[in-house]
């Protein structure tokens, strides 16, 4: 068998520069970690130190290295007194640190790779094993592999946990460390959600047909490419409507003119520029539309890491979990496919490291009534799986008496009808509900400024519904 790719002498200088000079560790340690190296002598000094800088932060030489190994009973497993003095006797540029960490960062990518293609020989060679999740399974790994250069199977000892946790507040107050969250530019959802989603949440938006799912992910994409403090990349994945009609309704959105008037190239004064504006600001974004109806689970999957790899995404929507496809029979029960999907997806959202954004629907239960997270259709697994639930509620159709009491936009546009959003689950913060108003007539979201009562459904709506 063939020596697995290493670089001794690499290994051996990274450890003389750390012992010899102060700052070469935190070049070395943004780079690479105990796990990187190949001989385990070389990890367990390099753990050490580790383990010393956390605790104290002050240099450390031979003496004190010798000393902490001696304390913690690991100075056999590190080589012993001898090999830890010898160790800056070959090291004659310790301005090279940062090269020799690359070294041993490719080796351990190499041996990585080695690891994973044997794993998926093994299962290619093996007829019980569904090739379509091995092929699943070599993507994932090879995605951890190209972005972060790791496996991305980490394990983390508290000690390790909590310092990077204080060091990342540190880094947020003194304003070094740049803001991951993705804001929905809805205010109080922001609010709600403690500055917007985070990486790897899982977040459900769900309603009744009608309700507006759709425009109201659209509008959140709408605000992400706007924000110009936190611009956002973004993938949208439209199962359920063309990408042109997902485009008119973003021009719709960013322009204010009626969506119809779009579709029909009918306009009225200055309605025209105002869209050529529009397209002129969407051009210039980083939205990527994937127009591909019922969806295969492992296509998506797929779909969704090309996007991680080549375009960085920042988020990923789903318009909606029904339409994907996780290929599991014609007679696996509709609950369990859905669970499937949803767990899919947030694993997904944990190895890509965004938010996941789905729009779901919500049982006919909920038709005259605020959904609750039982209301979800075909799986309690969404309510389980998600970080974040919220329910889209309102009265589908209006009488003339009622549009009157609407809602006007910030700048006393059209007419906007009262909508709530029910937060009605929230991991790591508060649940509760707010007010938007819809613009049926650009089918956006907007927030409500001057503010109108919440017509709630009635029965009557629903039987009327039904009879169409």
């Amino acid at each position: 068998m063939r020596t697995q790719p290493h670089n001794d002498e690499a290994e051996k200088a990274i450890l003389g520069a750390i012992l010899m000079r102060e700052d070469a560790y935190d070049t070395v340690s943004s780079i690479i970690g105990a796990e990187d190296f190949y001989h385990p002598m070389n990890g367990e000094i390099f753990r050490a130190i580790t383990k010393m800088k956390e605790m104290s932060n002050e240099a450390v030489d031979i003496i004190t290295l010798i000393d902490y190994l001696k304390k913690n009973g690991s100075l056999e497993k590190a080589g012993g007194v001898g090999y830890i003095a010898g160790l800056t006797e070959s090291v004659n540029v310790t301005s090279n640190a940062e090269q020799y960490a690359r070294i041993v960062k490719e080796m351990s990518l190499r041996r990585s790779v080695l690891s994973m293609s044997s794993s998926l020989s093994e299962k290619a060679f093996d007829a019980t094993e569904d090739i379509y999740k091995t092929l699943d399974e070599g993507q994932g790994k090879m995605l951890q592999l190209s972005l972060s250069g790791s496996t991305g199977e980490e394990e983390y000892s508290i000690d390790r946990a909590v310092s990077s946790v204080v060091d990342r507040i540190i880094k947020k107050m003194d304003g070094k460390l740049a803001d991951d969250s993705v804001r929905s530019g809805f205010d109080v959802l922001d609010k709600y959600t403690n500055g917007g989603f985070k990486p790897q949440d899982y977040v459900v938006v769900a309603a009744r047909p009608s309700i507006g799912k759709t425009a109201f992910g659209v509008s959140m994409i709408r605000n992400m490419l706007r924000d110009t403090d936190h611009p956002q990349r973004v993938a949208f994945f439209s199962l359920e409507m063309p990408a042109s009609q997902i485009t008119e309704r973003l021009l719709a959105n960013l322009s204010h003119v009626n969506l119809r008037n779009i579709a029909q190239a009918t306009f009225a004064e200055d309605e025209f520029n105002r869209v050529l504006n529009a397209a002129d600001m969407l051009y210039s974004k980083e939205l990527y539309i994937v127009d591909v109806p019922n969806i295969k689970l492992n296509d998506l999957r797929a779909k969704a890491r090309i996007l991680k790899r080549e375009h960085d995404i920042t988020v990923l929507m789903i318009d909606y979990i029904g339409l994907i496809d996780p290929e599991l029979g014609a007679q696996v029960p509709r609950h369990e496919v859905i669970a499937t999907v949803s767990r899919s997806l947030k694993s997904l959202a944990r190895e890509l490291k965004i938010p996941i954004i789905v729009l779901c629907q919500v049982s006919r239960d909920s038709e005259e009534k605020a959904p609750i997270l039982s209301n979800l259709r075909d799986s309690g697994s969404i309510e389980q799986d998600a970080d974040v639930v919220m329910f889209l509620h309102r009265k589908r159709i209006l009488t003339e008496e009622e549009k009157q009491r609407n809602a006007k936009d910030s700048e006393g546009r059209a007419t906007l009808q009262v909508t709530k959003v029910i937060v009605a689950k929230q991991r790591n913060g508060e649940t509760g509900e707010f007010k938007v108003g819809y613009n049926a007539a650009t089918t956006s979201f907007e927030q409500v400024v001057q503010t109108a009562d919440f017509i709630e459904p009635v029965p009557q709506e629903k039987r009327s519904y039904e009879k169409k």
